[in-house]
């Protein structure tokens, strides 16, 4: 039955799929031109001269098929390369980090209204211009402002500009083995730089240099957000509206993200194709009066379109919501145009649009599960559907969204596991719960805002949603606390998440063709897996390392052997939380191990320890200058901003190496890596260059 469904509806998908062939050889071509991004040699000005070169052997050679599709794929191949050149923002001339140097003032356009946060007020800013010798030079840039929290601060609004000469800090990332990567996330948004601004530090001035489109999306984001607030009072039933609303995910109660993303119904809170899927409907539900005359037809689609469109970008147009809209846009037409639609080919178009507009979204991983959950609920839903036939309407309705639920998760189970390495056990249970649920706390949402002229109305609309969200806060909340909700600290790496790709569409192959061969390339791609997994397990068995984390203001050390850890450093590193979420598990699931033995440093004393035949000194305390002894030691960990004078204390120890860990200052740092200079003495310091990890044998 299920094979029957699958050749019903998907005829071979090369021929009834064109875009499909497009955006294959773009996408390899964003790849090679992410690669060639490093090398110094300007490839990328000969770019414009392939492409035309292919494109007249593919016309020229139309009569030799396989070269005339060479040729194409060649001018497809430097396409995507060269979109890579043109958003890499920073091997463009103007790019503001070519021009700045210290002490330069700097005019920088808020690019989004300032956000309060907990300790300062937030917001990305175009660097516009900067004043060498008095004179203005245009730049390119994105630059995060961090402003000290005040009333002034707190007021400003998308398009203001401000003044300032402090110092542009250059972003970095944290240098944590499995971190985030947040550098690299930063670059591929164009931003590079951040500066912390005290409130007599800049200067704003007068005018407004926005685009009056822009500043009208972010008013009435503020109305929405502002609505949702004044009826709903809860703050953690209003922090879930206005993430299901329009993707605003500032007050959310982490607690709350974390047990959603357990259950596997994360994708709740996190704006998507299915929010917009629930608009579109909605849409062709109130606008079916209209009639079927062609005028009226065409009345309908710019109402349609116009509205789906808004909705995007009121919600910041994530690739996610953008890959919908222009999915649901194909159908708006087609239906117009009285033409079917091929969900494959539809997708190839929303992947070709989004990568044209910006290349580097290929890496937000956002992108990568929408279009792999979508492209899966095509192959995989029908056959699915197809396995079972309830007996009544109510039975159909389940069993349909347990299909979708179940294809989706079938191709986006590699990416979980490979990006968030875990996998919710639960996820149909909660799915089937969370999705109809949160489809009807969305109408109401929208009914609140369409009543908030009248607040008595309002109100009413807003104490049932609000009930409702609260519903699903404890339905999520119950199934996260059940047995094994969640399979965790996965690690795999990229080549062990192909062979899962290769595995699930050999299978897939395998049941819906009936191809015994599909089947041996699942064998033979699971064979490669569990091979590349021993050498995993065999790996971390054998691993000595040690670890000296990158985290601010806490000192945080694993000194690793096998598949467990001593740990070392502050008590509040100890504790379940954020600090040992963010900075300690992502290196402990990359190299698979875990702390067996804590040794908690006071601010008191200084350590002495030996681990693996390494001596370890942990420096916290001012030594006694006076004492002429002469303290030898393999590594030297410098901790809690030590009092006295680097160059006195240097000459009392011997050691191979020193590391300064996240715990002293910047000005700590300066005068310590200043005494080692002038003594010869190799130093690491976290906070400039990232973690320190090192082979123990090796120091």
């Amino acid at each position: 039955m299920a094979v029957a469904a699958f050749r019903k509806y998907f005829i071979p998908v090369w021929r009834s799929a064109p875009l499909l062939r497009i955006c294959l050889p773009l996408i390899g071509g964003i790849i090679l031109g992410n690669a060639l991004l490093s090398i110094q040699y300007h490839w990328q000005y000969s770019l414009p001269v392939f492409i035309v070169i292919s494109l007249l052997m593919s016309l020229l050679l139309y009569k030799r098929p396989l070269a005339a599709s060479a040729g194409l794929l060649l001018c497809l191949l430097a396409i995507g390369a060269m979109m890579v050149q043109l958003h890499a923002i920073w091997q463009q001339p103007a790019f503001a980090g070519h021009h700045y140097t210290t002490g330069q003032t700097v005019v920088a356009t808020l690019a989004e209204p300032a956000v309060p946060k907990e300790k300062s007020v937030k917001a990305n800013a175009h660097i516009s211009l900067l004043l060498p010798n008095g004179k203005l030079q245009q730049v390119k840039g994105e630059v995060l402002l961090y402003l000290a929290k005040d009333s002034i601060a707190s007021q400003l609004q998308y398009g203001q500009q401000i003044v300032f000469n402090r110092p542009l800090q250059p972003i970095k990332n944290a240098g944590n083995p499995g971190g985030f990567n947040y550098q690299t996330y930063a670059a591929r948004q164009g931003v590079f730089y951040q500066v912390f601004l005290k409130a007599d530090q800049y200067n704003i001035l007068p005018g407004n240099k926005g685009n009056a489109f822009q500043s009208s999306l972010f008013s009435m984001r503020q109305w929405v957000l502002q609505s949702i607030v004044r009826y709903i009072p809860n703050p953690i039933e209003n922090g879930v509206a206005q993430a299901l609303l329009i993707g605003y995910r500032g007050d959310l109660d982490k607690t709350l993200v974390e047990q959603y993303a357990n259950t596997g119904v994360v994708h709740i809170i996190a704006i998507s194709g299915m929010h917009l899927g629930m608009i579109y409907t909605l849409l062709l539900y109130l606008l079916r009066p209209l009639g079927q005359t062609q005028r009226m037809r065409f009345l309908r689609l710019l109402l349609t379109l116009g509205s789906m469109w808004l909705f995007t970008l009121l919600t910041g147009a994530a690739p996610s919501i953008t890959r919908a809209a222009v999915m649901f846009s194909m159908v708006a037409l087609g239906d117009f145009w009285q033409r079917g639609s091929n969900s494959i080919n539809m997708l190839s178009a929303a992947a070709i649009a989004l990568l044209l507009y910006d290349p580097f979204a290929l890496w937000n991983v956002g992108f990568q599960l929408s279009f792999a959950a979508v492209l899966s609920i095509a192959i995989f839903y029908k056959p699915i559907l197809a396995c079972y036939n309830p007996g009544n309407k109510i039975l159909l309705h389940i069993w349909q969204m347990m299909a979708v639920t179940i294809a989706a998760q079938i191709l986006t189970l590699p990416l979980g596991i490979y990006h968030f390495h875990q996998f919710p056990v639960y996820f149909l249970l909660a799915n089937l719960v969370a999705v109809p649920l949160s489809g009807a706390v969305l109408y109401a949402l929208l009914v609140l805002l369409a009543l908030s002229w009248w607040p008595l109305a309002a109100g009413f609309v807003g104490q049932l949603a609000g009930w409702g969200i609260a519903g699903l806060n404890a339905c999520i909340i119950w199934v996260s606390q059940l047995p094994f909700t969640t399979i965790q600290q996965v690690q795999i790496s990229i080549p062990m998440a192909v062979l899962l790709c290769c595995i699930i569409a050999g299978i897939g192959t395998w049941w819906l063709l009936k191809s015994s061969k599909g089947l041996l390339a699942a064998a033979t791609s699971l064979a490669l897996y569990m091979l590349l997994l021993a050498a995993q397990k065999w790996q971390t068995a054998t691993q000595q390392q040690l670890i000296i984390y990158n985290i601010p203001q806490y000192s945080g050390i694993d000194i690793v052997q096998g598949n467990r850890s001593i740990f070392v450093g502050d008590t509040a590193l100890t504790q379940p939380g954020f600090l040992q979420n963010f900075h300690l598990l992502p290196t402990r699931i990359r190299y698979q191990f875990q702390p067996w033995q804590y040794r908690l440093l006071t601010d008191s004393s200084n350590m002495s320890f030996v681990a693996n035949g390494l001596r370890i000194s942990i420096l916290r305390q001012q030594l006694n200058y006076k004492q002429s002894a002469i303290h030898e030691t393999d590594l030297l960990i410098v901790s809690g901003n030590v009092p006295g004078n680097p160059a006195k204390i240097l000459p009392h120890i011997r050691c191979r190496q020193i590391v300064l860990d996240g715990s002293n200052s910047t000005y700590r740092i300066a005068r310590w890596k200043s005494a080692a200079d002038s003594l010869h003495l190799r130093l690491h310091s976290v906070a400039i260059n990232g973690a320190f990890v090192v082979e123990q044998a090796r120091l």
